[in-house]
């Protein structure tokens, strides 16, 4: 919490003002389905914590979306419904919400290693297209408008194979090449 007190003190010592700063706190996993979202729900209560003190405030969260489409459908329910419960959470803390950093590989099973980009079929390209839709239609469904603070994607494009991120894996919007692929739309 010292930080976000800082940060807003030497914002507005260099100039800048203070009703325009927006201070997040950003993290990975929050939509993890395998603890029920447990590490969502632990950040919001320290959240609140911090906050108890009177002089922190924190005005927005940050979710990491590093996620991966899993062709195991029932692993992927679990996910989709871990999302949603990510969401429900976030937009009942009343703090602005951002995906900060979306990407998505595939990977056959949970937790197994990613397929790689030259891997990847027709069809399950049109399935990460559709979990994209997924998750930005469930983002403005469920987070009111006034906590919407964006989404930003974080791969350009695929990764190439010696890449120190999800090397060789479909993670982009675009190839390799820089072509659209289905989850551009």
């Amino acid at each position: 919490r010292f930080v976000f007190t800082k940060a807003r003190q030497y914002f507005e010592e260099f100039g800048g003002n203070p009703a325009e700063l927006k201070l997040f706190i950003n993290d990975y996993n929050l939509e993890s389905w395998w603890d029920g979202n447990a590490k969502l729900k632990s950040l919001i209560k320290w959240i609140e914590i911090w906050e108890a003190d009177g002089q922190t405030k924190i005005d927005g969260i940050g979710t990491q979306m590093h996620v991966s489409y899993i062709l195991n459908e029932e692993d992927q329910k679990k996910q989709e419904q871990s999302i949603v419960e990510m969401f429900n959470l976030l937009a009942q803390s009343g703090k602005l919400v951002k995906i900060s950093e979306l990407d998505m590989g595939i990977v056959e099973n949970a937790f197994g290693a990613g397929i790689a980009a030259s891997a990847v079929t027709e069809e399950m390209h049109h399935k990460m297209a559709e979990f994209y839709t997924f998750i930005v239609s469930k983002y403005f469904e469920i987070i009111p408008a006034a906590q919407q603070y964006g989404i930003t994607q974080w791969c350009i494009t695929d990764a190439p194979a010696d890449s120190g991120w999800r090397g060789g894996e479909p993670v982009g919007l675009w190839d390799a090449n820089y072509s659209r692929k289905h989850t551009y739309a």
